[in-house]
């Protein structure tokens, strides 16, 4: 990083389902044995670790660790931002993985939990890119923000939703399985307009999956040849599904298969999605629901450091 590092430790203590707060006094201390001093800031509220994350940038911290789930990076995430520009084009993000999902360190590399602790203060940081969707908010505006792993656009959205709406005591697997086997009982396919890298498309989806990171929904191995730091998306864009025919096709969406599902997915790499739909088709950002179409995401190169274990690290 070129100066010493400064770091603000950002902490969601109902992350986990709860059993971040309750554990945290000892993982202070263990937290402590690796990055040494630190500011240790708490959320309170849905977006605030958005404002913690951009204030201690703004106060000089030029490493930010996120304490939580995939929820809390992604508000994190757009703490980095403001008015489409870096707050800190030098800080770093680290994480460690205490929620229900992990699908963020998974995409790393990181081990969940308490054994990702040694990593914090790692070296090795790569430059990701970062996806940036505008989108139009629940009250009719628009609205920015940026995402680093996975979009969905349809019924991945109304699954987020409903996941949400319940209890993820039995962890990010089978609460996201259930969410989606429940959602499959009522979920009508939306007819959406889509241009892709210029590429169009006009007809009924199940989902749209615009992937920066591989894995999302607690485990789903959705895009195997992602990567974060090769300025593009992989794009799946899930056609008009039946009910059945979509549960016999979700081992390929954990197997890192989907493209064996030819006849309904259609597969892209680009850099800019644009999407409409003849009903607002809900969107979700690594787990989080904040809007529908219309949707525009496009891809940020390089945008954001990350520290990212290397191969081999322990």
């Amino acid at each position: 990083m070129g100066h010493a590092a400064k770091y603000a430790v950002i902490v969601n203590p109902a992350s986990g389902n709860r059993r971040t707060g309750k554990a945290w006094s000892e993982l202070e201390k263990e937290i402590q044995k690796v990055l040494g001093e630190f500011t240790t800031l708490f959320t309170q509220r849905p977006g605030h670790a958005t404002e913690l994350a951009r204030n201690a940038l703004r106060d000089g911290h030029n490493r930010i660790v996120g304490v939580g789930g995939d929820g809390t990076y992604h508000e994190i995430v757009n703490g980095f931002f403001e008015d489409d520009a870096p707050v800190n084009p030098d800080a770093a993000l680290a994480i460690l993985p205490r929620g229900t999902g992990s699908d963020l360190a998974r995409t790393l590399g990181l081990p969940r939990g308490d054994d990702a602790i040694p990593f914090l203060s790692a070296d090795a940081v790569i430059t990701s890119d970062v996806g940036r969707a505008r989108f139009m908010c629940a009250d009719g505006h628009e609205q920015t923000a940026y995402f680093l792993n996975v979009a969905h656009v349809g019924m991945g959205g109304a699954v987020v939703r409903r996941v949400n709406n319940t209890t993820k005591v039995f962890g990010g697997f089978a609460s996201y399985f259930w969410g989606v086997m429940a959602t499959l009982m009522t979920y009508r396919n939306l007819r959406m307009q889509l241009d892709i890298d210029g590429t169009h498309i006009d007809q009924r989806c199940r989902d749209v999956i615009i992937a920066n990171g591989c894995y999302d929904g607690g485990g789903m191995h959705v895009a195997p040849q992602a990567r974060l730091d090769n300025g593009t998306f992989e794009v799946f864009v899930i056609g008009d599904a039946g009910r059945f025919e979509s549960i016999r096709h979700i081992p390929n969406l954990y197997r890192g298969t989907l493209t064996r599902y030819a006849h309904r997915v259609q597969y892209f790499r680009a850099k800019r999605v644009v999407i409409q739909a003849d009903e607002p088709a809900l969107l979700t950002l690594e787990g989080e629901h904040p809007g529908h179409t219309p949707i525009t995401i496009d891809i940020l190169p390089a945008t954001i450091r990350l520290v990212k274990p290397q191969a081999g690290q322990s």
